[in-house]
């Protein structure tokens, strides 16, 4: 027993009892990038108690903490039923975790098919409009932060997965008054880009407007017509002609990327012509790449992943270097990957976020 009072005994000892009141301890991860140190007591679908390293008892609700580590631990602790399955995967669908959606959908029907058809009848439809209207919010808030692209990519998405929602209606109006503005902003480009190139003596800077409109027009004008052509896809309700429309605008704005390809070929020293059909190159492009996507969306929301990936692949050969046919390919390609559910369906273009994956605890 003496040995037990020597200085090294009791430096083992305090240890001892340090480790056993940390033991359980991790770092729980909050949305706003900080963490608590604690134990998880509990978690449900709503909530989790912690008893943090000061011995406090606490509650955090699940808008509190990460995702990810929030799904983790509950998913982990969980009774295994139905209920619980859908309820996990309504939460990582709502968070971004669409694999983990995915997955929690799939126990749950394999436990209870009933409940997951009435979960279907029920719940989905208000699921889908919550995440109809958040994706109408980031569109709105695109647009008054004056990142008009942004905003019509959003809304294209929702008219192209949740027409049938009550937001559909505002992203219209809301596509039709970015369209005007897009055409107003390119209009004033080509403007400055042939200004660049004009003599300053006005009867030959009018000759010079006339030879290159002249050379130009044809152009513009099936430009024009493949914009109305999109347009008409945008405000169809039909997805067989919303499909074939934007297919057959990607179409005409690739034609005409080759008609101004072709036509700088066979003019290489016309500097200012060739400056203005670049204007024009880079509209049709960006539109063509946008339209080949729409299409490709649409055959996304039907599960048809080979033709969705064809899309893709236009959208490619019109721009290779586009970030955003690489994103979509990426993404179809691996929502190819799982069963076809409703989760599939709605996440193509109905996520808040990017497509999140991994998770987990970090202790």
């Amino acid at each position: 027993m003496k040995a037990l009072t020597t200085p090294l005994c009791l430096l083992a000892l305090v240890a001892l009892v340090l480790f056993a009141a940390t033991a359980g301890a991790e770092e729980i991860l909050l949305n706003s990038g900080s963490g608590i140190e604690g134990e998880i007591q509990s978690i449900d679908h709503e909530s989790m108690k912690v008893k943090t390293k000061d011995g406090e008892s606490i509650t955090l609700l699940r808008g509190a903490v990460d995702p990810h580590y929030y799904y983790s631990e509950w998913t982990d602790r969980m009774d295994k039923t139905a209920e619980n399955h859908l309820r996990a995967g309504v939460f990582a669908f709502e968070n971004g975790l669409f694999n983990q959606a995915r997955s929690q959908y799939r126990k749950a029907q394999k436990l209870d098919k009933e409940l997951v058809k009435k979960f279907e009848e029920e719940i989905v439809p208000k699921i889908k409009e919550g995440v109809a209207a958040k994706l109408l919010a980031m569109a709105q808030a695109a647009v008054a932060a004056e990142n008009y692209r942004k905003a019509e990519t959003i809304a294209a998405k929702l008219l192209t997965r949740l027409e049938d929602t009550a937001a559909a209606e505002e992203a219209r109006k809301l596509i039709a008054g970015v369209h005007t503005w897009e055409l107003d902003k390119d209009q004033e480009r080509l403007v400055k880009r042939l200004a660049r190139h004009l003599p300053k003596d006005e009867k030959k800077a009018l000759s010079e407007k006339t030879r290159i409109a002249s050379r130009a027009e044809p152009i513009e004008r099936r430009i024009a017509s493949a914009r109305k052509t999109a347009s008409a896809a945008i405000k169809s309700s039909s997805e067989n002609r919303k499909k074939g429309a934007f297919e057959q605008a990607g179409k005409q704005f690739a034609s005409q990327v080759k008609a101004i390809d072709k036509l700088i070929k066979d003019s290489p020293d016309d500097k200012a012509l060739n400056d203005y059909l670049m204007g024009l190159r880079e509209i049709a492009v960006r539109e063509g790449v946008d339209a080949h996507i729409a299409a490709g969306n649409v055959y996304v929301s039907r599960r048809s992943f080979p033709n969705a990936l064809k899309q893709g692949e236009a959208a490619l050969a019109i721009d290779p270097d586009s970030v955003k046919a690489k994103k979509f390919v990426a993404e179809t390609t691996e929502a190819s990957k799982y069963d076809n559910t409703w989760f599939t369906t709605v996440a193509r273009g109905g996520r808040p976020g990017g497509m999140r994956g991994g998770g987990g605890r970090r202790r």
